[in-house]
This record gives structure tokens, sequence and C-alpha cells, in this order.
């Protein structure tokens, strides 16, 4: 199985490459940083799954690399691999097109296994989170406790996640690749769904909830 990694940290893509030499049916064939340069390596590479992280350098997040994956190549398998908790993303991701969600902080116990999941057809994702999904899934939306968050869109929660970091405005722009006006819009929308009166509460409750 050719596997493509894309991951904005270069140790990551080393801890794979050592652990998947152990398996004889297992190989990385490429890796990228950014979703620009991966995709146009998964158009030439043609891989049987992406690793890809949530978080990466460049305006395009990896939720949004997935659904470009998705739409372009549906017969890829797509797994997540990454440091953000599970409860915040994972059901983002699944919707998005991927098949299994894993905390970098289990890559060496588990990564191997989930592979083979996804690959096999199978959703891979902790206990909690997937009876987390199927409640989401098949109970009425009207009966489900919904967190604030997840009012959000994924534009909206890297926003939100790049203020808790510290960034400003326009840093957030730059990071992002967009205007500072665009930047500015996604703060008001990101106030009025969080129910929060002025910058500086939005700017606390960003920080509190990127520390989790």
């Amino acid at each position: 199985m050719r596997i493509f990694v894309v991951d904005d940290h270069p140790i990551v893509y080393q801890g794979l490459e050592q652990l998947l030499d152990c398996e004889e049916d297992l190989a990385i064939c490429g890796y990228a940083v950014e979703a620009n340069s991966a995709i146009k390596d998964i158009d030439k590479l043609k891989p049987d799954i992406i690793i890809v992280d949530i978080s990466l350098k460049g305006s395009i997040s990896g939720i949004e690399l997935i659904k470009a994956v998705k739409k372009r190549f549906p017969n890829i398998v797509i797994l997540v691999l990454s440091m953000h908790d599970e409860s915040l993303y994972a059901e983002r991701a699944i919707r998005a097109g991927a098949r299994g969600y894993v905390k970098k902080e289990e890559l060496t116990g588990t990564i191997v296994g989930a592979i083979r999941e996804v690959m096999d057809g199978g959703l891979y994702l902790s206990e909690s989170m997937t009876s987390r999904l199927l409640n989401s899934l098949y109970y009425e939306q009207p009966e489900r406790v919904t967190a604030a968050t997840e009012k959000l869109t994924d534009r909206e929660l890297e926003v939100l996640r790049l203020i808790g970091m510290g960034y400003t405005t326009i840093e957030i722009a730059k990071e992002l690749n967009v205007s500072g006006k665009t930047i500015s819009t996604h703060r008001l929308r990101i106030r009025h769904k969080l129910n929060l009166k002025s910058n500086s509460e939005l700017i606390r409750y960003a920080v509190q909830w990127e520390k989790g």
C-alpha cells in the first residue's frame, strides 16, 4: 500500500517512515507540508492512502484538503493524524471524507492498525468518538446537545484556533492567504455564534479553548 503524508512537521514523517519500514506491505511514496503541493504530488504519485494533519502551512487547512482530495480523487482513502483533540475535529474530518482519526500521541501504538482498518473499508476512531459520531448521525438533531464551537464553519474554527495561539488579524490573514477584512468578518461571525460581546471576550475564549 502506497502512503502519502501531508504534515508540516518533518519529525512526524520521519517517525512514520521508521515505523512503516517494519511493515513489508506498507511504504511511504511521498510527503508534503502544505495542501497545494500535496494535491499536485498526489495526482502524480496516485497513492492508496493519505495521512494528513489538521493544521498545515499555507491557506488550506487539513479539513479543506480532505474535501478537495475526495472531490478530485474519490477512491483514495484518507486518515487524519493530528495533535488536536479528537472531540473537536474528528466529526468534521469524517464528514469531509476521512475514514479515521488518530491522535499523534498514540502514533506508535495504533497507526499501523488504523491504516489497515481504513484500507479494509472500516472506520477508525476511539470508542468514545465512535459513539458520539453515531449519535450525531442517527439521533434527531433537535435532541442533540450542540457544543458552541460546532456552530462554526471549518474556516471559522481555524481562525478561532489561530486567535487562541496569539495571532493578530493581520497575521491570520497572512497565514490563511486572505485579506484582513475577511478575517475581521470571520471574527465578527465567530463572536455572534459564540455569543461574545467584544474582541477581548473572543480572545479570552479562544485562548482557553486552544489550551483545552
